[in-house]
């Protein structure tokens, strides 16, 4: 029989998932149930007062690639979600995120947020949220039009 444990650090969060052969004593090891244990989300998060707690961003571009031409743009979606995949509607703080080097904060209203990206230089470039429990990063590129 499969006893499945979150296995927490000193700070509460989740540093490991577990299958153990036999049921553990620890104040690591937090018992879950399979389903938990066979979501990846839940890794990083935080354990408070007897349940799981975190934020997740997801980043989802509208198309694969723009020209560097400086008026083609690429669309950004940007949702805060918990580990469980549900929008956290009451997320509404700045989220710190960094492209090619450059930093810059935007505001999140009731877990989404979108933005806009143009380019006049072509190549690839990374998009990354900072900050969360669990950041996301998502590859833009740039093409010469050619």
């Amino acid at each position: 029989m499969s006893n499945f444990y979150a296995q927490i650090n000193d700070e509460g969060r989740v540093v490991g998932l577990s299958d153990l052969f036999k049921p553990v004593e620890s104040k690591k090891l937090i018992p879950i149930e399979e389903e938990q244990y066979h979501n990846p989300m839940l890794l990083r998060m935080r354990y408070v007062d007897g349940a799981f707690t975190g934020t997740v961003a997801h980043l989802k571009a509208d198309k694969d690639s723009i020209e560097a031409n400086g008026s083609d743009v690429l669309t950004v979606d940007l949702s805060i979600t918990d580990w469980q995949g549900n929008i956290q509607e009451d997320f509404n703080e700045e989220v710190q995120l960094e492209m090619n080097g450059l930093q810059q904060n935007i505001s999140v209203s009731k877990g989404q947020a979108s933005l806009t990206i143009s380019g006049e230089e072509p190549g690839e470039f990374r998009l990354r949220t900072f900050g969360l429990d669990r950041n996301a990063e998502l590859k833009v590129v740039v093409t010469d039009g050619k």
